[in-house]
């Protein structure tokens, strides 16, 4: 059940913070992932096959996801749909709402219709059913590495 004391916000701050340094993202030389995944073992998974090529942060609900991202801006969120605290299509709009140059891709253990329909309603960059592959994981970085280089 979703937690009710849970808003979905940023502060002033936090919002001015990422206008600031948003575009930074676009000259960073290795990208910084978010990973957003209640699932331990699939937060590790992924931690695992990013970690040590890629600067990697990661939450296991969209409290912590919040923090971190309005902290480190990051190029690339891996987001299940998912999560104990909000839903993950919820906070993928919020974020594309918030910082329109985000790069989300979804991620779910269930491969539903209505789930591809309200990832394109938001505006995510893409969907990655489990169970995860190194290669699907890594085909969301390259889309997101083609596409930063359209805009440079």
């Amino acid at each position: 059940m979703p937690d009710t004391e849970f808003k979905l916000e940023f502060s002033d701050e936090q919002i001015q913070h990422i206008k600031k340094y948003g575009n930074e993202r676009l000259t960073c030389k290795v990208p910084t992932i978010l990973i957003v995944e209640d699932q331990e073992f699939s937060r590790k998974l992924m931690e695992g096959l990013l970690n040590k090529t890629y600067v990697c942060y990661s939450a296991a609900n969209a409290r912590e996801a919040l923090e971190l991202y309005a902290e480190h801006i990051p190029c690339i969120m891996f987001l299940d749909i998912e999560l104990p605290d909000c839903n993950g299509h919820d906070f993928a709009a919020f974020i594309k709402k918030n910082d329109p140059a985000s790069f989300i891709v979804m991620v779910t253990a269930n491969n539903y219709v209505k789930d591809v329909t309200r990832s394109c309603e938001n505006k995510v960059d893409g969907l990655i059913a489990q169970p995860f592959s190194k290669q699907k994981i890594v085909a969301g970085i390259e889309k997101y590495i083609n596409e930063r280089k359209l805009k440079q």
